[in-house]
This record gives structure tokens, sequence and C-alpha cells, in this order.
């Protein structure tokens, strides 16, 4: 019985996969957040201005993280360093608002999209060769060809990314639109563990205990849990005061 393998060729003459997923992945991001911003009592014009701030803050905290990451070598697009990018947007487009109860709306509305626009961003990573699992030649296992061809058959890690925070956001989305007390909180620590996680299946985490990025995802996710913990405490106080 031959064990099934998925081909893909790197070599993408005209649509390069990895930069047409980036910008999928803002658009459905902005676009969510624009209907849930407005929805929940935030002014237009601040929502709109967020929709041109958020790209622009994203993909440069996401390139300069990777650039002093690497001490000055290497330029790359860092999903940590995006994810600091929205919430830097988000607390500046917060800043400029006459409605200072916009900050945290616009915080946990973000904090919603998130796990959708990783997700999306990953199928350009799954198509383009980069960010690719450890050797595998197990079922489902990819084999790259072409520009970034791989001299080993690889586990599909980035696929894996893309079905387990599409999960997340589904859920997630459901809970908070739901009104869930802690949905958001919840999203927070469920992202950032299972971006640490997945991080372990990846070929660039051979011969390490742990990777600077799972390092900054168990910083994400103490700060999720700090952030639950307030919000509980919050809800308890409201309770005995009334």
């Amino acid at each position: 019985m031959t064990t099934m393998h998925i081909h893909i060729n790197t070599t993408h003459s005209h649509i390069q996969p990895y930069g047409l997923m980036i910008i999928m992945s803002f658009i459905v991001g902005a676009a969510g957040m624009y209907i849930l911003n407005i929805r929940k009592g935030v002014q237009k014009n601040i929502a709109r201005y967020l929709l041109l701030l958020l790209p622009l803050m994203s993909l440069f905290c996401a390139v300069m993280l990777t650039y002093i990451t690497s001490g000055g070598k290497n330029y790359g697009l860092s999903s940590v360093g995006g994810l600091i990018g929205v919430y830097a947007a988000v607390i500046t487009m917060g800043l400029m608002s006459p409605n200072k109860s916009d900050i945290p709306v616009m915080t946990e509305t973000a904090t919603v999209m998130l796990p959708l626009m990783y997700s999306v961003s990953k199928i350009g990573c799954f198509l383009a060769g980069c960010c690719y699992g450890f050797e595998y030649n197990g079922a489902l296992a990819i084999e790259y060809s072409g520009r970034y061809a791989h001299d080993h058959p690889a586990f599909p890690v980035q696929a894996t990314e893309t079905l387990t925070f599409l999960i997340i956001f589904l859920i997630g989305v459901m809970l908070y639109v739901k009104k869930m007390r802690y949905a958001v909180q919840m999203i927070f620590i469920a992202s950032a563990s299972a971006k640490c996680a997945l991080d372990f299946l990846r070929a660039s985490h051979e011969g390490i205990i742990l990777s600077l990025t799972q390092v900054f995802c168990i910083i994400l996710a103490v700060i999720g849990i700090i952030w639950l913990i307030l919000k509980m405490k919050t809800h308890k106080t409201k309770r005995a005061n009334t």
C-alpha cells in the first residue's frame, strides 16, 4: 500500500501565493474587525481609519521583530511581530478616539479576528514551502519541488496551523457573538498556546528546546491568563457592588 503524499510545486510564474494570502489575511481580518467594531458602537470614522493603519503597523512590526531578533541580519514576517502591530494600531486609534471605551472594544474585536488572519496567512506558507514541518514520510506528507524544493518530505505543519486556528476562530467568534463573558481571553490564551505547541512540529525546531517564537508565545499566554484573572476579579467586584 502506497502512502499518500501531497506534491506542491513552489515555482509560481505569475501570482505568488504567499503574498496573496498575506493580503487576504488583512482583508478578512480588517473586514471582520470593522463589522464587529461598528456593532459594538465604535464610530465609523475610527473604524475606517483602523482599516488603513492595521496593515501598515502590522507589517512594520512583523518585519522589524525579525530584523531585531536576527541581529540585523534577516528580514521576514514574524507572526508575533504582526500581532504586536495589530494591537499597536488598535491602541493608536483608541487614543485618538473621543470615546475612550473604544480601546477595550477594539482590543477585543482584534483578538477575535487574529486567529482567522493567521489561519489564512499559513495557506501562503503551505503553498510557498516556507515554515515547513519536520522530516516525515507518512500520510499527507508534503513533497516540495521547484524553486524551493526540499530534500525530504515534510509534515504538513502549515496546513495543521491553518485548520487549528480556523477552529479557534469559529468557536471563538461564536462564543463572542453569544456574549460569553470570558470568550476573548480564552481566544487569546488558546491562540498563544496553540502557536507554541505547533512550533514543535517545524523542521527549524530540531535540536533546540524552545524557539524564540515559543518564548514569545509563553509570555503572551501568561499575559492572557493575567487578563483573564483581572476580568474575573472585575466581574466579581461588580457583582458584589450590586
